[in-house]
């Protein structure tokens, strides 16, 4: 585990040597030293860790390794820190950054005397206790195109998860869902110990199509170990889809009884089916039991548990049901599934040896999957290897093989999924993990590395795929082929939290979980409201990242004395814009209402930064200058004042801008903007707003745009002679979303010129045309079409139209349609028709 800790550090030293060349002249050759050294440690710290079971030497050999390199890192941060805050001081201070800058090269020429004092006695130890092999580490630690490409190769984006040896109780269930004569509310528990597959078949129902034509009104929650019941009833309320956004800001506030006479309002009278995932408490169920209505309407509640006691203790009428461990016919099926991607079937041997295997995972799919995801990237004289190594660390048949699997399936990742993997641990259990913020996290940190090839994201993204291609990660939502969302199961979960703090790598707050501060771990994490949190007097000068997922309002930790920061999420706390002005190391800054008033004044700052994610439903009214941040990839908000962008050939999200900025920007200098929102702005005096999409054609790799209108004021979008003779329009463009935009032409014969477009989406849109027409070859890769419209005479669409098109939504009044019947009959289209 300490070389994925000892590869990274390497790998900033090796930043810092070429990024700031002239910084670390006068320690380059210390420093070359010390990257050397550490790379040999790394390469025998490999060779301990590949044993079968470490010995306590090398274990305290280890710690001391983790130490220094963390050591190492501070060194180099704290150096870099005092000559920016020198370079930023003004008039009379300025005078004395001469004198200040050849203090602070003294000093880091002492500490990396220091550091290198200290690696030589580490290296000595080793030698004197014989830890480790006689290799030289192979290969260095940076990511390498080739292992990217490969990756790339691997992942099957449209590749749906298959439910194996659950297709008897999925029958059994779905005809307790959808008994027609049973009109009371009808309780369904799913028991059993954990990673058998309860969350699987209850989503497995959940989804399925004859579920969801009986069961308008349609709800998911989970509760977990650590539950807040108000947070359980939120995520019912909005999962449900029937409370606008205005609305759920309104009704955040309100207490724990409240909420349950507003839930119970919305369900009265109506058919539903609510799925209340992971319950370990019968108290869970009666917090929640008082909000769900007992009508007559035949309404349903799923509850999946570990616990025999809380499947069986709730009341009314109930089932409740046990699912079983897999036989060995289906656990081979299920391991067949996954492991045999690339390599053949016929091998006697290699079956035999498979087989020997899964016999031993006990029918447990969670470990079966994870054993599979292991297999499938070795060649079939590997499979022997982890064969062997299974038995040696199998004492007898009381162990189960669960634990090791996962274990081994670790110490095969590279050091960056390790890094990906130990950095799951920061969120709360079974929290719904939103990717392209995971992906953004991981970049501010530091885990990742981009090539000549691909952008730092799009590696990340890659490695985190590859721990859903292992099974240590689920894909939970999925839009045009991308993983949006994931989860991690709660037994990996376990694996990642134990592994973290063995390397100090976080340290987590909550209200279950008896914690003590840290001064030295690199970062700190808050679940739930911590009442003691705000108490304790914790100073911790090492801390390089802070989050909360607790709630609002909460005090957050000494900052004046953090200046290493790299990771701040305080979109839930009240923390002084100052403060956060003085962290000058922060590539990621996540910041709520609370600390917006002041953001303008300190934001120029922050000129490392990489994102800045302000909190979306509140306005940010001041004008906010980003001119001097040329590392911005990712800033996100509501800028409804002016918001500058200079030098922004990083900048690949963007949203919102108001219409006003855009119009003043220039489009050809965003070379990689990928994701833009723009929105009106409402205080405009002429009332109605213009976007040329001639601006928009100049953004060469934009995927998804948003064109949104609020209060009323529409954006008139205008498609100019120039670009309408296009023979290709925004090639790149892969989403559009037109939100209250006014049409004063037919858009189709634009829009479909878009060769790459998939969704297409018109939100309360308004032509006062007549007639919009689809024609043939039009819109040759669009899956998704969604109109909903003030005013529309007639929609017609020709014969030869939209091949690939799986998903139709019209809501309009009294349109005409002229639609082909293949999408009347296609078993996939959702066709509303509002009159």
């Amino acid at each position: 585990m300490v070389d994925a800790i000892t590869e990274f550090v390497v790998g900033k030293i090796g930043n810092y040597l070429i990024e700031e060349a002239s910084m670390f002249m006068a320690v380059k050759e210390d420093l070359e030293e010390l990257k050397t050294e550490l790379t040999c440690i790394h390469g025998y710290l490999k060779d301990v860790e590949a044993r079968e079971r470490e010995d306590e030497v090398s274990k305290e050999w280890s710690k001391l390794v983790l130490d220094f390199a963390y050591d190492v890192e501070d060194v180099l941060d704290t150096y870099h820190l005092k000559l920016e805050e020198r370079s930023q001081r003004r008039g009379l201070r300025r005078l004395t950054n001469k004198i200040g800058r050849k203090m602070d090269a003294y000093s880091v020429v002492d500490d990396i005397k220091i550091l290198k004092r200290r690696i030589l006695d580490i290296t000595r130890k080793r030698e004197t206790y014989g830890i480790g092999g006689l290799k030289e580490p192979q290969g260095g630690g940076s990511t390498s195109s080739l292992r990217v490409r490969q990756l790339r190769r691997a992942r099957s984006v449209d590749q749906e998860e298959v439910v194996v040896g659950l297709e008897d109780d999925a029958k059994i269930l779905l005809e307790k869902l959808l008994d027609y004569y049973e009109k009371n509310r009808f309780i369904i528990s799913i028991f059993g110990m954990g990673g058998l597959g309860k969350t699987a078949l209850a989503r497995k129902l959940y989804n399925s199509g004859d579920v969801k034509e009986r069961f308008k009104y349609r709800a998911w929650t989970y509760v977990s170990q650590e539950y807040k019941t108000g947070d359980i009833l939120m995520r019912i309320i909005r999962s449900l889809g029937m409370t606008s956004g205005e609305d759920l800001e309104k009704i955040r506030k309100f207490a724990e009884e409240e909420l349950e006479v507003y839930l119970h309002g919305l369900l009265e009278g109506k058919k539903y089916l609510v799925v209340v995932d992971d319950i370990w408490e019968r108290e869970a169920w009666e917090s929640l039991k008082r909000a769900l209505p007992c009508n007559h309407r035949g309404s349903r509640v799923i509850i999946t548990t570990r616990i025999k006691a809380v499947a069986e203790g709730v009341d009314g009428r109930f089932y409740a049901h046990k699912l079983r461990f897999l036989t060995f016919e289906e656990s081979w099926e299920l391991f067949e599934q996954r492991a045999f991607k690339n390599i053949q079937r016929n091998d006697e041997d290699l079956l035999k040896t498979g087989k020997e295997m899964v016999q031993k995972c006990r029918g447990l799919p969670l470990c079966i999957v994870v054993l599979a995801g292991l297999l499938s990237r070795k060649t079939p004289s590997e499979w022997n290897d982890v064969c062997n190594s299974l038995w040696r660390r199998l004492k007898d048949d009381s162990i189960h093989v669960a634990p090791i699997v996962f274990d081994l399936s670790f110490k095969e990742l590279r050091h960056e999924s390790k890094l990906c993997f130990l950095y799951l641990s920061i969120f709360p259990e079974d929290y719904e993990i939103d990717l392209e913020k995971l992906i953004r996290l991981l970049v501010a940190e530091g885990f990742i590395q981009g090539d000549e090839e691909m952008m730092m994201e799009d590696v990340a993204r890659y490695y985190i795929e590859e721990l859903i291609d292992r099974s240590l990660l689920e894909a939970v939502r999925r839009e045009r082929g991308k993983v949006m969302s994931c989860r991690i199961h709660d037994l990996l979960r376990d694996v990642a939290i134990k592994k973290s703090k063995e390397l100090n790598f976080v340290n987590v707050y909550n209200d279950h979980v008896a914690q003590h501060s840290s001064t030295t771990c690199r970062r700190e994490v808050v679940h739930h409201q911590v009442k003691r949190y705000s108490s304790e007097k914790r100073k911790n000068k090492r801390m390089r990242s802070f989050l909360n997922f607790g709630l609002y309002n909460l005090v957050g930790p000494d900052f004046e004395t953090t200046k290493l920061l790299r990771v701040l999420d305080v979109r839930r706390l009240e923390v002084p814009s100052k403060i956060i002005g003085d962290q000058i190391h922060l590539r990621y800054l996540g910041i709520g209402s609370y600390s917006l008033r002041g953001i303008a004044a300190i934001i120029s700052k922050l000129r490392f930064l990489q994102t800045l994610e302000a909190a979306y439903k509140y306005f940010i009214e001041e004008t906010i200058d980003l001119r001097k941040l040329t590392s911005l990839r990712h800033v996100i908000g509501k800028f409804v004042g002016e918001l500058l962008i200079g030098d922004a050939a990083n900048l690949q999200t963007l949203r919102s801008i108001c219409s006003d900025s855009w119009n003043k920007l220039k489009p050809e200098l965003l070379i990689n903007l990928r994701d833009l929102e723009i929105y009106d702005n409402y205080k405009s005096k002429e009332g109605r707003v213009s976007v040329s999409w001639a601006s928009l054609t100049k953004l060469r790799n934009l995927r998804v745009l948003r064109l949104m209108a609020n209060n009323g004021i529409y954006l008139s979008l205008k498609s100019e002679e120039a670009v309408r003779s296009m023979d290709v329009i925004s090639s790149s463009l892969v989403s559009v979303t037109l939100d209250a935009i006014t049409f004063q032409e037919d858009p189709m014969p634009f829009l479909q010129k878009m060769p790459r477009l998939e969704d297409l989406i018109f939100k309360n849109c308004d032509y006062w045309g007549g007639k919009m027409n689809v024609s043939e070859q039009g819109f040759g890769r669009l899956r998704k079409l969604q109109l909903v419209m003030k005013s529309l005479d007639e929609l017609q669409i020709e014969e030869e139209a939209m091949p690939n098109l799986i998903e139709l939504v019209v809501q309009t009044v009294g349109t005409k349609l002229i639609i082909p019947n293949r999408l009347r009959a296609f078993s996939e289209i959702h066709y509303y028709l509002e009159l």
